[in-house]
């Protein structure tokens, strides 16, 4: 049961397709089995016609969807900023956005799983491809004219809930895929994946906006700005991080670090140890980002210490901001990172994930071992970066900026 506006749609995105599709599309037109129908739960009231919905046989149906994933794969996708995600400002506007939107995005990442060679012999890569199809079908099946909100916010925490092992089912996959198949290098698949999930973050980005500004009635949580701050404060974030990361050491190792703030603003001279840091920005990211590099910092510190050694090595958090950017450094005295690891620390293949655990294996403290190119990932997404120094034998130093300027916190669509 298609309704008859995305099938319409679906026919012009098609219409210059290959022979074989046309010829699919033609041979649509004529079966009976796309024979139109009212749909008899909606009432006569609600307006409802004989030419709202097609019946289709699934098998046409996946055929169809198919091809419009692969031309939906080409369509070059609007990079948002968080100003104009902020002015959409209804629940019905977001769902528009939604059902445009994010299905081109999903598009984006079926066929990019699909020009791996071998993927089909993955399970884990086969069960995140069939993931996504059945992902992509709910969002295309639902009628953009005629959006039952409750029904999209459904569908959205459905998708976000399936969803949340991807990280781990994408890492374990693609570091399978690299054992059986020799012909991608580290870079090759490092690469894929900072472009898969970073597509990835962009598209829970506006599924999560949906559902958090969406009307209780509709089952969301009617937020007045979503998962969006226009009143971030980098040091409240930053603080309540370190005592997030801090409970996690305690429960697993009995210690916990020793963690100094400093706060300071351009042309203020003397550090403001109280003093807020607001801009514009998702509390959401810069918490994962600050708790994922200070778990590094934190473990690091703690491994083998004594007592005293914590007290005399404490981590110190720097909080920096003038107009345009808010700058943020951990630094650690925790011996810095071994010369032969390397880059290996921005790779995906050598965490949890990629050294054979499975899905559920993920612990508090390690995590799937991916924080760092995750967490970069995150600060890139709006416009930001996130940098590593470290220096052997002393310690570490990872700096986060992020821009202040609305205008300059744009998606980043593509690595």
């Amino acid at each position: 049961e298609i309704p008859s506006g995305v099938w319409h749609e679906t026919c012009r995105w098609l219409s210059n397709a290959s022979a074989r599709v046309k010829s699919m599309l033609l041979a649509a037109r004529r079966v009976s089995a796309f024979r139109r129908r009212a749909l008899f739960r909606q009432t006569r009231s609600a307006g409802t016609s004989s030419d709202r919905f097609v019946y289709i046989a699934r098998e046409r149906l996946e055929e169809l969807l198919d091809a419009e994933v692969g031309y939906l794969s080409k369509v070059p996708i609007h990079p948002f900023t968080l100003q104009e995600v902020l002015g959409l400002g209804s629940a019905e506007s977001l769902a528009a956005c939604i059902l445009n939107d994010v299905p081109k995005r999903f598009a984006v990442r079926i066929r990019m799983i699909e020009s791996l060679g071998g993927w089909d012999h993955i399970e884990e890569l086969n069960k995140l491809h069939s993931r996504m199809k059945t992902w992509y079908r709910r969002l295309r099946l639902i009628d953009p004219q005629n959006v039952d909100l409750q029904h999209l916010t459904e569908t959205t925490r459905a998708i976000r809930q399936e969803g949340s092992s991807t990280v781990g089912l994408v890492a374990l996959g693609i570091y399978k895929l690299q054992r059986a198949n020799g012909q991608y290098t580290d870079d090759d698949l490092n690469h894929f994946l900072d472009g898969f999930l970073l597509s990835r973050i962009g598209s829970n980005m506006l599924l999560d906006q949906y559902y958090a500004r969406a009307p209780k009635e509709a089952g969301g949580l009617a937020r007045k700005t979503g998962i969006i701050s226009p009143r971030c404060d980098a040091v409240a974030l930053c603080k309540q991080a370190a005592a997030y990361a801090s409970r996690i050491c305690q429960l697993h190792t009995g210690q916990l670090p020793v963690v100094l703030y400093d706060n300071y603003e351009a042309g203020k001279g003397a550090c403001l140890p109280d003093s807020p840091c607001y801009f514009s920005y998702i509390p959401g990211y810069l918490r994962y980002i600050m708790v994922e590099v200070l778990k590094n910092s934190f473990k690091a510190t703690l491994a083998g210490a004594t007592a005293a050694e914590i007290a005399e090595r404490p981590i110190h958090v720097l909080i920096c901001r003038d107009e345009c950017h808010v700058a943020i450094r951990v630094s650690d005295r925790a011996g810095g990172i071994p010369s032969d690891v390397g880059d290996r620390i921005w790779s995906y293949l050598y965490g949890a994930a990629a050294r054979g655990a499975d899905e559920g294996a993920a612990t508090p403290l390690a995590g799937y071992g991916v924080g760092l190119p995750v967490s970069r990932l995150h600060a890139r997404y709006l416009g930001g970066q996130l940098q590593l120094t470290t220096y052997p034998g002393f310690g570490t130093d990872v700096c986060v900026r992020l821009p202040r300027i609305t205008s300059e916190q744009v998606e980043e669509i593509e690595i």
